[in-house]
């Protein structure tokens, strides 16, 4: 098997009522929760873009919405 490589290059996030706090650590649990899971996913396939829209309840945890938006990523990939 050869050696596989994710990258992400950016992430950009619209999400009205994030403090720059807030972005910055659903950010990065997004990254983390996306990593955590490509491993157990299988083969997957290289994007150069790949866009993601969801809507959301305003009640969903901080959390919540970071699993929800890897999920969805992660989706997309395969």
């Amino acid at each position: 098997m050869g050696t596989e490589l994710v990258r992400i290059d950016e992430l950009r996030l619209r999400v009205p009522g994030l403090t720059e706090a807030e972005a910055r650590r659903i950010g990065e649990e997004i990254t983390r929760l996306v990593a955590d899971e490509l491993p157990s996913r299988g083969s997957m396939r290289q994007f150069s873009l790949l866009d993601v829209r969801l809507s959301i309840p305003a009640s969903v945890s901080i959390d919540r919405l970071a699993a929800r938006i890897a999920d969805e990523i992660l989706n997309k990939l395969q």
